[in-house]
């Protein structure tokens, strides 16, 4: 790797941006969290904080699943499909 590379002005204007783009999520993610899991509480599903914060639907089914907030009876039988899978998983990989 040679040491003289030096980014050109639009490079670095972008770099920097990513990098206070960095420092933004990392400040606003406990918010985010804390929000999620109270739309969780009061019934929001994992789909639409996803859609809301750009973030996976997973994350917020396993901030669910750790706060143990019940799945909407409407995928209630997905999500029991969803937990056996991963238990075989789990399994298969011990």
């Amino acid at each position: 790797m040679t040491s003289d590379w030096t980014p050109t002005e639009e490079e670095a204007r972008t770099l920097a941006r990513y990098r206070k783009a960095k420092e933004t999520e990392k400040e606003l993610k406990p918010a985010v969290r804390d929000i999620g899991l109270a739309g969780l509480r009061k019934g929001a599903t994992p789909a639409q904080l996803s859609q809301l914060t750009g973030e996976s639907a997973e994350v917020f089914r396993r901030i669910r699943d750790a706060h143990d907030i019940p799945v909407d009876p409407r995928y209630q039988s997905r999500a029991e499909l969803a937990r056996a899978r991963k238990a075989a998983v789990s399994k298969d990989d011990a």
